[in-house]
């Protein structure tokens, strides 16, 4: 199975959920400054959250995906004030007729003083136990 991680991370907190997805999966974490060249099979795909929606860099990226290049995507992503992590990922894939994981990752993520050290130790190994029960879905 051909795997891709790619995040958007302005402080770092969806950076270091995508790196702990890439290492579980045997695969590299990219900035989505980098497209996808070359048939996929899973795009695990995250950001965080800021003022309730995703960076308009993350939707560029969603916005560029080839149908044909993506077979299906798995999301992820971290928050700092939204305790019901928004969905936007999944809804801008899902208009490109693209496939969506039915699981996904959420954790709180560090802003200023809110969430201190998330995400943690446990919500990376979350992270990577999601990343790996995708993967096997996908079996």
């Amino acid at each position: 199975m051909k795997i891709a991680v790619r995040y958007y991370s302005r402080g770092g907190n969806a950076k270091k959920v995508a790196t702990a997805i890439a290492k579980a999966v045997g695969v590299e974490a990219k900035d989505c400054s980098v497209a996808i060249d070359e048939p996929v099979d899973l795009l695990f795909l995250g950001g965080s959250v800021y003022w309730a929606g995703i960076d308009k860099h993350l939707k560029q990226f969603i916005a560029q995906l080839d149908p044909d290049k993506v077979q299906r995507v798995a999301s992820f992503g971290t928050s700092a004030l939204k305790k019901d992590l928004d969905k936007e990922v999944d809804r801008l894939v899902r208009a490109k007729n693209i496939p969506v994981s039915t699981q996904n990752f959420r954790c709180w993520g560090e802003f200023a003083t809110v969430h201190k050290g998330r995400p943690n130790t446990q919500d990376l190994q979350r992270a990577a136990d999601f990343a790996l029960a995708v993967v096997a879905e996908g079996k």
